[in-house]
């Protein structure tokens, strides 16, 4: 019969958590022989049948240990592409051309074009040094709301994370799930992460984005020039209550932008625009290699060079900014692991979305300064993934 043991902290069915921030489960009432000398607890997070994290902790004969789970629930999303969304924006982009196309959902994606979040499960067990000298090892089993599990529902995680600002504002850990923040009207909880306190500036032509939350996942919705979101109460639209969880309005430049895709600290894809300045350059490298000949009197060398580059870049600007978005192109867009540039190259037929990557000018990018009359912007350098 498995032992009966207790766990609280971050679990449980109708819970998501964020797969980059710390995930802690405690478990409590584990019960030891007296003259054990090793007294170990295992935790396995199990997704799909596959045992995607396994912890274990001496005890040292303590009835209780906590772990975070946060490395397995990444190993849960290892598999993540965002190539759905990448052709969403893409339609998207093509459709501003078309006067029927409105938006397009991207995501990793059920019949609703939710990317659905991941559920998983829990499985304890202990192993001890038992009086005959043997070691044992045995399953423990939870009891919750009268029910026993050994298999013991942890709940669903999503990608992404919160940061540590935004951990240290949340009462207690087991609130600190997507359900949390998407029902307390904090803007900072919506799976996109852009403010909505004042407009978003974008080019003439450009295609924007809102990500919608659910308790099913998250949904990358882009939009064409022509279209922009809408309430989630249309018969009620000039509510505030109506408007949350929107996009902000959006100020068109008289110029184009830029168009990028770029993936949130939230786990989603979404676009921002920037100015290009009249600055392009195109890497070119070469490395040097002596051949190996055979010895000779006379001085000889053969060399062969090998050539590397052909990778275009361009010195870009955000434009000038209010402070908020300012603080949103700093610390959202320029560390994003994964961005991409609607781009026409050499050839092409039309603009596609094309992996970059982006590197500011300056190590650290000034937000305001109150002695200067002025708006700030945020500069770097982008540079395309292909070469050629």
């Amino acid at each position: 019969m498995a032992n009966i043991v207790t766990i609280s902290g971050m679990f449980g069915e109708g819970h998501t958590y964020f797969a980059d921030s710390p995930v802690i489960i405690d478990i409590n009432g584990l019960q030891w022989p007296e003259k054990s000398p090793f007294n170990v607890v295992y935790l396995d997070v199990v997704y799909n049948g596959k045992v995607m994290g396994n912890f274990r902790d001496d005890t040292g004969g303590q009835g209780s240990a906590s772990f975070d789970i946060a490395s397995a629930l990444r190993a849960i999303w290892s598999d993540i592409i965002f190539n759905a969304e990448v052709a969403a924006a893409q339609a998207a982009a093509d459709a501003n051309d078309s006067s029927s196309h409105t938006a397009a959902e991207g995501g990793d994606i059920d019949s609703s074009g939710h990317r659905v979040y991941r559920p998983y499960y829990l499985r304890i067990s202990m192993e001890y040094l038992a009086s005959d000298g043997y070691y044992v090892k045995k399953q423990c089993a939870v009891e919750i709301d009268g029910v026993t599990y050994t298999d013991i529902p942890g709940g669903q995680c999503m990608i992404g994370g919160l940061t540590e600002w935004e951990r240290s504002l949340i009462p207690t850990k087991k609130e600190a799930d997507a359900s949390y923040w998407e029902h307390t009207g904090v803007r900072n909880g919506d799976a996109s992460t852009k403010p909505t306190s004042s407009p978003e500036r974008v080019g003439k032509d450009s295609i924007t984005s809102w990500v919608d939350v659910s308790n099913d996942g998250t949904k990358s919705i882009f939009y064409a020039k022509e279209y922009h979101p809408v309430p989630d109460d249309e018969e009620n639209s000039s509510s505030e209550e109506a408007w949350k969880g929107h996009a902000p309005l959006v100020l068109r430049d008289s110029q184009p932008y830029i168009d990028f895709l770029f993936v949130n600290r939230r786990g989603a894809v979404e676009t921002c625009s920037a100015l290009m300045k009249e600055a392009m350059n195109i890497s070119a490298e070469t490395t040097e290699y002596a051949r190996v000949e055979r010895p000779t009197f006379k001085p000889s060398r053969s060399l062969m060079t090998i050539s590397a580059g052909g990778r275009r870049s361009w010195s870009m600007s955000s434009g000038k900014q209010t402070r908020e978005w300012l603080e949103w192109w700093t610390m959202e867009f320029l560390p994003a692991r994964q961005k991409w540039m609607l781009y026409k190259g050499p050839g092409a037929a039309k603009a596609m979305f094309v992996p970059v990557t982006v590197t500011p000018a300056k190590k650290s990018v000034g937000i305001y300064d109150r002695s200067k009359q002025q708006m700030e912007s945020v500069e770097f350098t982008a540079t395309l993934g292909l070469e050629g």
